[in-house]
């Protein structure tokens, strides 16, 4: 890539064509329980809509776990920690498959032309075909909408730029489980290589 191609401005990573909208894990069990799931759905909502408009690529990310014999360490200590325990032994499975927490928040069933990807990490890129399909529809840029802020949309945006793909974050669109922890992502998001931006910023661009 010459330096003449790379993206300076807003619509430079919003080109059609080039670019997707990834919604992270707007399940009851996570989204769900951000504070402030009401204010962001609207714009949830108006994100899908524009993309659909415009037949831009709708991503859903599905977080769904295996048994607990089969989770790495770092995320059993990560599932003790949200649990509240010290004992290993004291854990309890959680976001299995078939569970009301994996379902999708009421009124966001991804639509029958999105592509929803299941995985068990922060980061779409682990162990999924996600970053294939991005390449087969030639994709360079990544929307990202959904919870939590500090957990999988900053993982994500890290992770993409490290494969080569740049990311816009809808501040708005996004929420965490505490204000501090929103914050403190869209705070070094801003610092970083990833427009922090706003909804009618990005539909904007997209009508």
């Amino acid at each position: 890539m010459t330096l003449a191609a790379l993206p300076l401005q807003l619509k430079d990573f919003l080109r059609q064509g080039q670019v997707a909208l990834l919604m992270w894990d707007m399940q009851k069990g996570l989204a769900g329980k951000a504070i402030n799931i009401e204010s962001l759905k609207p714009n949830a909502h108006q994100l899908i809509q524009a993309a659909d408009a415009l037949k831009i690529p709708v991503f859903w990310s599905r977080h769904i776990l295996p048994p607990l014999d089969l989770i790495s360490g770092p995320f059993k200590l990560f599932l003790m920690k949200k649990q509240k325990l010290t004992d290993p032994s004291l854990l309890v499975e959680t976001m299995t498959e078939g569970g009301e927490d994996v379902e999708f928040l009421e009124g966001f069933k991804p639509g029958a032309h999105h592509i929803v990807i299941e995985k068990s990490q922060p980061s779409l890129f682990v162990d999924t075909s996600f970053d294939l399909r991005l390449k087969t529809l030639g994709i360079k840029t990544l929307v990202i909408a959904g919870v939590a802020t500090d957990i999988g949309v900053e993982f994500n945006c890290r992770h993409a730029a490290a494969l080569g793909y740049y990311s816009v974050v809808v501040e708005d669109a996004c929420g965490s489980y505490t204000q501090q922890a929103h914050d403190r992502s869209i705070d070094f998001l801003k610092s970083w290589t990833t427009p922090v931006v706003s909804t009618q910023e990005v539909i904007a661009h997209w009508r």
